[in-house]
């Protein structure tokens, strides 16, 4: 197999992962925004999707994108979770949406 198709079925990959993740617009749009992304894969991704987005992506990319997540991205539970699992401690906490009054 050669290194253009390898890309390309990573690609295709990555694409099946942001349609799943993010429903509501276009993969390539998800995929723009790889922080993001990778936030959504944390909190709704399948155990596959994240081993393919982690060996893409890499952890620091995972870690920083967990350092920057928006609020309302992230559940409690995942947020705990990947915290202790990319070992970004101490854990803050959750970013929090500020309504205004």
């Amino acid at each position: 197999m050669s290194a253009t198709s390898t890309d390309a079925t990573q690609q295709d990959r990555l694409a099946a992962i942001a349609r799943r993740v993010c429903w509501r617009e276009p993969a390539e749009t998800t995929l723009a925004h790889t922080p993001l992304f990778l936030c959504r894969v944390m909190a709704l991704g399948m155990w596959d999707d994240v081993c393919i987005a982690l060996d893409h992506y890499g952890r620091e990319a995972f870690r920083e994108a967990l350092r920057a997540a928006p609020p309302g991205v992230i559940d409690v539970r995942s947020w705990h979770y990947w915290h202790h699992r990319l070992q970004v401690l101490p854990i803050p906490e959750l970013p929090r949406r500020i309504i205004p009054a």
